[in-house]
């Protein structure tokens, strides 16, 4: 078995994730991940909570001000330049705490890490990994890193909210590689949840936090200038996305119930496995069902809006802890429903 931790983007709205963490970490102390999927401020996350800092985590998600992630500037000042904000503040605390060292501590960990980005200039989906050997990818790219360097890069990129922030150039030096001057974003215009990643590489049991609420609320004000018309396109672009991420790997599940039992029934009636198998294997077509098994899917995700401004890009260490408050709420309620037997992490 293959497990998996999928967190979305949301900017600061990540504190409700480390509150859903924290519950669960404290109730069930052996639940472990092998793979771990970050979009955004997921991206960001990921990598502590494959090393286990869960304490640097909390502390960065309710310590930091917006002035410590972002530089605001006037629309009219940034007409040519490649963002409205600079997101300067942000790299300088990647190298801070995204070291070489943690780098080497992952890489010996084993943990498989994947950093979803989207690539300016060819629009496509380019999914960064310290994965030497990732599985196949049906509906975008996957770049293996090979350095701490590039490693930070991929996580600023997949953090850049485009527009908002620098797009980010990721040369990772190697023979048949892209244009080394590709610009990367926030992999979140492309894909807001990377559930399929974590599909596509064997994940069997698969964890997801999404950091926006499964109903939109309308919001009670008017848009009164440029700025903010943006803010909120992009805001509702993002939820849009993030709603179709979750159908197809639902459906994806459905399809794998379906097939898994229609086989049993067939070994029921006398039909041998590899007579069954042999049916299910087409001559000259691939199946994306091959080898794989129903999942058991867990999703944790706001009631409601969770704050934080568009795209989550104002950072209030008050706001935050009580975003910390409605993860661990979430995540006792997914306790008290669980199933004993469903438990395999105790």
């Amino acid at each position: 078995m293959s497990r998996a931790l999928v967190i979305s983007g949301g900017g600061c709205k990540g504190a409700f994730a480390v509150g859903v963490l924290k519950r669960l970490f404290a109730t069930y102390p052996g639940l472990d991940f092998d793979i771990f999927v970050g979009t955004s401020t997921g991206s960001l996350m990921c990598p502590l909570v494959a090393l286990k800092e869960m304490d640097m985590v909390e502390a960065l998600y309710t310590s930091q001000k917006t002035e410590d992630i972002i530089f605001k500037k006037r629309i009219g000042d940034s007409l040519n330049e490649t963002s409205i904000f600079d997101g300067t503040p942000l790299w300088n605390q990647l190298l801070k705490n995204y070291t070489d060292q943690r780098y080497q501590q992952i890489i010996d960990s084993g943990k498989k890490i994947f950093l979803t980005t989207v690539c300016m200039q060819s629009g496509e989906m380019v999914v960064f990994t310290n994965h030497t050997n990732p599985g196949v990818a049906r509906h975008y790219t996957v770049k293996t890193l090979i350095n701490a360097d590039q490693f930070r890069k991929a996580i600023m990129a997949s953090a850049s909210q485009p527009v908002f922030m620098q797009p980010v150039k990721i040369n990772l030096h190697v023979p048949g590689d892209a244009d080394p001057y590709y610009q990367f974003v926030d992999g979140g215009v492309r894909e807001y949840a990377g559930i399929q990643m974590a599909i596509d590489n064997g994940a069997t049991e698969i964890f997801t936090i999404l950091l926006s609420p499964e109903n939109d609320e309308a919001e009670k004000k008017e848009y009164k200038n440029l700025f903010s018309i943006l803010e909120r396109t992009i805001s509702i672009f993002t939820d849009d996305v993030g709603k179709n991420d979750l159908i197809i790997p639902k459906l994806f599940n459905e399809g794998l119930e379906y097939i898994d039992a229609v086989k049993k029934k067939m070994v029921s009636k006398g039909i041998s496995e590899n007579e069954v198998d042999e049916y299910f294997s087409i001559s000259g077509l691939e199946s994306p069902y091959a080898n794989k098994k129903p999942l058991k899917l867990f999703q944790f995700r706001p009631k409601a809006p969770l704050g934080g401004g568009a795209g989550g890009l104002s950072f209030d260490p008050d706001e935050m802890k009580e975003m910390i408050a409605k993860g661990e709420t979430s995540a006792n309620e997914f306790i008290a429903m669980l199933q004993p037997t469903a438990i395999t992490w105790a």
